[in-house]
């Protein structure tokens, strides 16, 4: 009998890569910027931003994924009705300049956060208010601030260096996203799951606008319904009820359903809050099933055993007590193992990201001495690539210039070494495992938290402005997945950054005005905007926290942090990737990113997504077959997030009508 050969983490990776890709790895490529997607993106996507900004401070949810559906809805039948077509290039053009705009405005958060937080009991408490940098904010007793009013002369160096910012942002994005995605996508050939929603969404959009629509525009119909009925519910009628009522109704509760209190005679330390966002059933849909599952499951085992019967029975999660909630838990939690524990888990990842890909490389070196030395990963012609020392070189210029501002305007005292080390050592380290977890799961895995607070023990450095100064520990890992839209849909990758560079200056100048526009509605947070209700005043605290905590030298958080369980976290995921590999568990490398991705969590955010993957399993599978389902899958979950965008919008559009012209006696 044959041995059965084993089957290598990049042959896995790949057999789920073309399970997401559109055309089976064969497309020709073209530009999809044209006047009439500029003009049209510019257009809608202002008129949406005021309506993602509302949505976040109600619903904790921007919509910059899901509005720009209405943009391309609108675009589509615009094109019907003039005898015409849309190619999915356009629309996904469309789709990518929209988002934009509608997510530029959440961008300026930080002002009105600001101004909120030097004002708070926290701040004054803490001795905080009085030490906060020029370049962050007016002081406390600022008329802009007195005013809300972001139109005032004392927010003119914030913004300055706000914008100064953003345009080396945009160097460095480029850049390194760029060659991070050669890497993991051409080079590794990882299946980025997430990235088919947008492209197939284009594409079926694209097809309605000729005579020959397919099964896509049926099952995105189908989604875009089932957006709409979900829409209305979480998020119409909050907004609509705020409107005329002091407290808005909730159907849902939002953001979560917390029943942490309700376990605790079992799980004592547990936690457990239903996540209310059923739009991460879609989720669950798309995400690979042994990562979803393994996910729940050591979630389930972390909060229903590891913590109850291991942790807290040996007096290692000590500080809890009877009745705290899901934040105030999770707190005590990470204080006392969780956080320490998830420092060596993070070094872990990287750790094994590095060591997959050397078996890859080992197999392209056969590959190109066999092919007498020709290149094995060419990129396809006309996808508009760029050199790769072109794009890395813009990196570093963006990253050296931003590490000089830092070091001369903003903390002159602050040891230069520690700002290179992670500007060129720590942010590359970041990015490349973000970019594989993304590639592989759709999210960002790799985290160390704390990370300032260690390094600004080792410096010595007492000064509070440090706390409030950006930090060149960046993460591009992300925007890995935007390129792999533009290859899925054929879209020339040097038209989707003329498009970017185009429509920034006009985003930059009209999130301002947004902000301040909302900001003189009603305060923030206040009651017309529900999740920045609950959450501000709790980060508030965390912020006063964090900001102190090396003061008289204790820190409660550093103090919490102990070597031998970041020793733990670290060995123990070696351990449990040795145990996957050795046992030969299949789609092993799936599943540990599952595991490492749920150990720790709360099984009740992750429930949705599991009920998802498990109706796709059980069910959707078995009716239209795994080829077809897999089709329809990423179709389905962009039909949804245009319904969701469509019922938002015209709710939050209304809210903020309502409100503009409402006059209140004071």
């Amino acid at each position: 009998m044959a041995k059965k050969e084993r089957v290598t983490e990049a042959q896995e990776w790949q057999t789920w890569a073309k399970r997401y890709d559109i055309d089976g790895g064969v497309r020709t490529f073209e530009s999809g910027l044209t006047l009439k997607v500029f003009l049209g993106a510019l257009f809608i996507g202002l008129l949406m931003m005021p309506g993602a900004i509302y949505l976040t401070l109600v619903s904790g949810q921007s919509g910059a994924g899901a509005a720009p559906w209405v943009a391309v809805i609108l675009y589509t039948e615009l094109a019907r009705r003039s005898f015409t077509s849309a190619k999915r290039q356009e629309l996904y053009m469309l789709l990518g300049l929209t988002g934009a705009a509608v997510g530029a405005g959440t961008q300026y958060r930080g002002f009105i956060w600001y101004s909120y937080f030097i004002r708070t009991p926290q701040a004054a408490s803490y001795e905080i208010a009085d030490k906060i940098p020029w370049w962050v904010a007016p002081p406390p007793d600022s008329i802009a601030i007195a005013e809300r009013s972001l139109l005032h002369m004392d927010w003119y160096w914030p913004i300055v260096m706000f914008i100064t910012f953003k345009l080396l942002g945009v160097m460095r994005g480029l850049g390194a996203g760029y060659v991070l995605f050669r890497v993991t996508a051409d080079f590794e050939r990882l299946p980025f799951p997430m990235a088919p929603i947008q492209a197939q969404g284009a594409t079926a959009l694209a097809e309605s606008t000729t005579k020959s629509e397919t099964w896509r525009w049926r099952i995105f119909s189908i989604g875009s319904m089932a957006g709409l009925i979900w829409g209305f519910i979480y998020i119409g009628v909050p907004s609509l009820t705020g409107v005329v009522m002091s407290e808005p109704i909730m159907i849902l509760k939002i953001p979560w359903i917390d029943f942490t209190p309700a376990v605790e005679g079992f799980a004592p330390t547990g936690v457990f809050a239903l996540s209310t966002d059923f739009s991460q059933v879609l989720t669950g849909f798309v995400l690979p099933f042994p990562v979803v599952f393994s996910e729940f499951l050591t979630a389930c085992v972390t909060q229903f055993f590891l913590n109850p019967q291991i942790l807290y029975r040996n007096e290692i999660l000590h500080q809890w007590r009877p009745g705290l909630d899901v934040r105030g838990t999770g707190l005590y939690n990470g204080l006392d193992f969780w956080m320490s524990f998830m420092i060596g888990k993070a070094f872990s990842l990287a750790l094994i990201g590095f060591a997959a890909s050397i078996p890859i490389m080992i197999q392209l070196r056969r590959k190109k001495k066999a092919t007498g030395g020709q290149k094995v990963l060419a990129p396809p012609a006309g996808r508009g690539d760029f050199p790769i020392w072109f794009m890395g070189s813009m990196w570093l210029f963006g990253m050296g210039a931003y590490v000089w501002i830092i070091h001369k305007l903003m903390v002159p005292n602050f040891p230069l070494a520690f700002l290179l080390g992670f500007a060129f050592l720590y942010t590359p380290l970041n990015s490349y495992v973000s970019a594989r977890t993304f590639g592989v799961v759709g999210a960002d895995l790799f985290n160390i938290p704390y990370l300032h607070e260690m390094t600004l023990i080792l410096s010595r450095y007492e000064e509070i402005d440090i706390w409030f100064s950006p930090w060149p520990d960046e993460d591009y890992g992300g925007g890995t997945q935007g390129w792999r839209v533009l290859e899925l849909t054929g879209t020339t990758f040097t038209s989707k950054i003329a498009a970017d560079l185009l429509i920034m200056p006009i985003l930059i100048i009209s999130g301002i005005l947004v902000w301040h526009f909302i900001w003189k509605i009603a305060p923030i947070p206040s009651a017309q905007y529900p999740d920045a209700q609950i959450k501000w005043p709790f980060n508030a605290t965390n912020e006063a926290l964090r900001i102190t905590s090396l003061r008289d030298g204790n820190s409660q958080m550093l103090q919490a942090l102990r070597g031998d369980y970041v020793a733990a976290g670290f060995s123990s995921m070696l351990a449990i990737r040795g145990i996957i590999w050795m046992s030969k568990v299949y789609q092993g490398s799936m599943v540990f990113f599952g595991v490492i991705s749920g150990i720790g969590g709360d099984p009740g955010m992750m429930l949705p997504k599991l009920a998802g993957a498990l109706i796709g399993r059980t069910y959707m599978i078995k009716r239209f077959g795994f080829k077809r389902w897999f089709q329809f899958n990423p179709v389905l979950a962009a039909g949804f997030g245009c319904g969701v965008g469509l019922i938002g919008m015209v709710s939050v559009a209304i809210a903020l009508i309502s409100k503009a012209v409402i006059v209140k006696p004071f």
